[in-house]
């Protein structure tokens, strides 16, 4: 955080003295000044971030061209900010600077830096101890917003559906990262894996699932090779530091004719689910005190649609069918691949 504080306060500063020197010595439009003040605050905190706060368990990055296409359009979008400074409430010019510095300081925390907070190893840390009903309890909206109720009901129902059109009796199922099972309403033949005991347990006292495997790393489970006809991993591949391990794992325990099914966050910048759970991450981990949410729950792989297949043909494995759910999630089928 200190860090994170410092990077903020330097780059403001260098963005007000670039932005006077410009105006005040070189004459420049007060507009196009602050343009390039701007420019420089973004171009300063790529490099700072890469050489102070390296966080290498971020996986999946916006490519650089792509990083300063949007940089530039920052530095566009603060002219509005500046205008509306200047010419809506009459702002002098360094009081307008000053102003709009820090709505984007506030904008950038909300929106962009936040995800720079994430640590897969550390949410793990406090994900070991959560309560054993915890994701039941996110569906029940006398214990959280309605809104979080309505997403996490949707999501088991979804999943609980998804599962159903796959499954045939006498099929094994394993899911890895289950935390609660909460999708198994209808009690199938499930095995699960989580670093959880506390959520396996109380999955398997409701016969949620019929056994269950305890591990810190999805890549070990101990289930035996080419044994399930299902394996699910759904919401558990962004929070993954080694998800080419654990696909591995799951190529192995998967039977030939096997059916790999996952869900994960559509995390496209600025996409409905980006500005939901970085805002959520905020309240819950700043104001409601979750060091969980503080670490922005273990997001650290963010996937498209492009990226998902990716990932999956890198380790062997064909996709067979994505749909994007509510804007917010990505449902996929997949198969190995036997060549």
């Amino acid at each position: 955080m200190e860090v994170f504080l410092l990077g903020g306060f330097i780059g403001s500063s260098l963005n007000l003295l670039i932005t006077i020197f410009l105006n005040s010595y070189l004459k420049w439009n007060v507009y196009l000044s602050f343009f390039f003040g701007t420019l420089s605050n973004e171009i300063f905190h790529h490099v700072y971030y890469h050489i102070a706060f390296v966080n290498k368990e971020i996986r999946m990055k916006t490519a650089t061209h792509i990083q300063f296409t949007l940089y530039v359009f920052v530095a566009v979008g603060s002219l509005i900010i500046l205008w509306f400074y200047m010419n809506y409430f009459g702002f002098t010019f360094i009081i307008a600077v000053i102003s709009s510095i820090l709505t984007i300081s506030i904008l950038n925390i909300l929106f962009i830096r936040i995800s720079s907070f994430s640590s897969a190893h550390l949410a793990n840390v406090e994900y070991f101890d959560i309560n054993q009903s915890y994701y039941d309890d996110l569906t029940d909206d006398m214990k959280v917003s309605k809104f979080r109720s309505w997403y996490h009901s949707s999501r088991f129902k979804r999943l609980t559906e998804f599962v159903a059109v796959h499954y045939r009796p006498q099929m094994k199922i394993a899911d890895l990262g289950c935390g609660n099972c909460s999708w198994n309403i209808n009690n199938l033949p499930v095995t699960g894996v989580d670093v959880n005991e506390n959520m396996l347990r109380w999955a398997h006292q409701n016969n949620r699932l019929i056994d269950y495997r305890v591990t810190d790393n999805l890549a070990n489970t101990t289930l035996p090779s080419n044994s399930f006809d299902i394996v699910i991993m759904s919401e558990t591949l962004e929070h993954l530091l080694n998800i080419e391990e654990v696909l591995v794992e799951v190529h192995r325990i998967l039977k030939e004719d096997g059916t790999f099914l996952i869900t994960v966050p559509y995390d496209i910048f600025l996409g409905p689910f980006f500005v939901l759970f970085n805002l959520n991450c905020v309240y819950m981990g700043y104001i409601r005190g979750s060091r969980y949410h503080k670490y922005r729950c273990g997001h650290i792989n963010h996937f498209t649609k492009k990226r998902l297949h990716k990932t999956l043909s890198e380790s062997k494995f064909d996709l067979k069918k994505i749909t994007v759910v509510n804007w917010l999630l990505l449902y996929a089928v997949s198969k190995k691949r036997h060549n």
